[in-house]
């Protein structure tokens, strides 16, 4: 991490499972999910040398519920590990270093859609939040 930007920049580039459709509300739902929630359940399995991590969404057939298969990604573009995460086991976690207001959403590439999330160096709370 560079001494002149605090911050921490993590790609996500996301895709749903060949053959899994979404309804419109569905599909705005896994967006929520994916802007609020992931970055928060992942900020604990990152590692150092994280650059991007890829998921797929799928459905899982035994809970019926949405699963993100989780590559962890380095910068030359190897992988570090794998993790699935089951969507009702992010809901609700805390992760005082992700910030929402710097992350956004950038556009689809090669198929998958592509976000720039942004975690703290220290924890973004409402008492050392910059104004």
């Amino acid at each position: 991490m560079a001494e002149n930007n605090p911050d921490r920049q993590l790609l996500i580039r996301s895709r749903v499972s060949d053959g899994y459709q979404f309804s419109a509300s569905s599909l705005k739902g896994l967006q929520h999910v994916l802007t609020d929630w992931f970055p928060r359940a992942v900020y604990v399995d990152l590692t150092d040398d994280t650059a991007s991590v890829d998921v797929v969404v799928r459905k899982d057939f035994m809970s019926g519920k949405n699963v993100f298969s989780t590559s962890f990604v380095r910068a030359d573009g190897s992988a570090i590990k794998s993790k699935e995460y089951a969507e009702d086991r992010m809901l609700g976690k805390v992760c005082e270093q992700y910030d929402p207001r710097k992350s956004r959403y950038d556009g689809q590439k090669d198929g998958f859609d592509h976000r720039l999330v942004f975690y703290a160096e220290r924890s973004v709370t409402p008492m050392n939040r910059p104004k």
